[in-house]
């Protein structure tokens, strides 16, 4: 992407709660009451690491076809890139091709 090119919001936002996710996924599980038992997990961040997942889902199924293949091209296309696998998977899904 030159520095042109502006990220699309469907890409930012993406990014945005991909970047969310990971930090989720990061924080450190605060001590829990072991009286009640041994959650192991704090149910608060498995709760938001779902609502997160639903934004993306949503975000990426309410996109036009337009927005989902510019916003594919606008990524490196890597298989480990988050971004771009989910809106190839939904631009597979709508049989609309990556190209």
């Amino acid at each position: 992407m030159t520095e042109s090119q502006t990220v699309l919001p469907l890409l930012a936002k993406l990014r945005r709660l991909s970047s969310a996710q990971d930090a989720l996924a990061l924080m450190p599980t605060p001590m829990l009451d072991m009286s009640v038992g041994n959650l192991g997990l704090d149910p608060m961040t498995a709760i938001a690491t779902v609502d997160l997942q639903h934004e993306i889902d949503s975000a990426i199924a309410d996109a036009s076809d337009t927005e989902l293949t510019t916003a594919y091209h606008q990524t490196d296309g890597e298989q480990d890139d988050f971004e771009a696998a989910s809106l190839l998977a939904e631009i597979e899904r709508r049989n609309l091709g990556a190209g």
